[in-house]
C-alpha cells in the first residue's frame, strides 16, 4: 500500500466515524424533541419548535480527524 492509499484510507474511516457520530446526535435530539411533542400534546399546551440539528461534518473536520487517525497510527 503506498503512502497516499493509506491517506485516502484514513480520509474515508475520518469521514465515516465523524458521520456515524454526526447522525447519532441527529437521532438522539429528533427522539428528544418528539417526547417533548408527546408530552406536550397529552398536556394541551403548544408544540415545541423543531431543534437544530447539529452541523454535518465539513473537510476540515474530515481533514482534522484523519490527522489525528494518522498520528495514532504513525506514533503507535
Amino acid at each position: 500500500m503506498t503512502p497516499y492509499e493509506i491517506r485516502l484510507d484514513l480520509l474515508k474511516m475520518a469521514r465515516e466515524m465523524l458521520e456515524i457520530d454526526y447522525h447519532s446526535r441527529k437521532e438522539k435530539v429528533v427522539e428528544e424533541w418528539h417526547m417533548q411533542v408527546n408530552r406536550a400534546m397529552e398536556k394541551n399546551l403548544p408544540i415545541p419548535a423543531y431543534p437544530e440539528l447539529p452541523a454535518f461534518p465539513n473537510e476540515n473536520e474530515i481533514i482534522n480527524k484523519a490527522k489525528l487517525l494518522n498520528s495514532f497510527v504513525s506514533n503507535g
